[in-house]
């Protein structure tokens, strides 16, 4: 397993945690009275009726659940466009992190909503904001192979070349994944090839590491060379589908 691989699969299970809640209690029409928990509840369950009855009844439209995360952030998550439409009419705040750093930008771009993604950039999400740990909408399309997420945060203006905390870039982690598609995008939007993360592993080394060819040959013809202090001690090469071919 890679260090890039490692890293993230902390990242992984903080995501999980922050993003997981219980099971969904459909509210009836005797819990109107009980404002943001209840619409909470019905944004996940997907009733878009109900969600309209609470906001018009003075629902709290920014209320949070335990990890920080408000009906925003469930729309985002559940991919309840009409939802997340609805709740942007009544002026919630779509800047909001929860308890792990995340926006519903970022939650959006994890589970690959890229339809969501447009909503809330076009009504001020930040496309480069950031959490404790330095990651990104962008870096985590790029971790969970969101290709069409990654398309649409290049195209309103998503910094190719950020770091999160330990020197890692979109470029590197998609090198480090095999996923071709990400990678293409993000060097043709400037990606950085000579870049390395704290222990000196580049986006080629790392795609040599695991042996995807067509990463590799994608990263050479844009210029990335192996650093000096490259020693394989392996090689592996990988068909089109991602499959090992040939070990040494």
């Amino acid at each position: 397993m890679s260090r890039i691989a490692s890293l993230f699969l902390i990242l992984v299970y903080g995501l999980l945690v922050a993003c997981s809640t219980a099971p969904a209690r459909l509210p009836d029409q005797h819990t109107l009275d009980t404002g943001g928990q209840t619409l909470l509840e019905a944004t996940q369950a997907g009733d878009i009726a109900q969600v309209r009855a609470l906001l018009g009844a003075g629902a709290a439209v920014n209320a949070t659940d335990p990890q920080g995360n408000t009906a925003l952030m469930r729309a985002a998550r559940d991919g309840h466009g009409e939802i997340v439409a609805v709740l942007l009419e009544h002026d919630v705040q779509v800047w909001v992190q929860n308890r792990k750093g995340l926006t519903a930008l970022m939650i959006a771009s994890v589970h690959g909503h890229a339809g969501i993604v447009r909503q809330l950039i076009d009504n001020g999400a930040n496309v480069n904001a950031r959490t404790p740990l330095g990651d990104t909408a962008l870096i985590l399309a790029s971790l969970f192979d969101q290709t069409d997420v990654t398309e649409v945060l290049l195209a309103h203006g998503a910094l190719v070349n950020l770091r999160e905390a330990n020197g890692i870039t979109a470029l590197m982690i998609a090198a480090d994944g095999g996923y071709a598609a990400i990678v293409k995008l993000l060097l043709e939007h400037g990606a950085n090839v000579h870049a390395t993360t704290r222990s000196g592993e580049s986006a080629l080394v790392l795609a040599k590491e695991k042996g995807y060819r067509i990463v590799i040959d994608m990263l050479k013809r844009a210029g990335a060379v192996e650093p000096l202090s490259y020693h394989p001690s392996h090689e592996i090469t990988r068909n089109d589908n991602g499959a090992a071919a040939t070990a040494a």
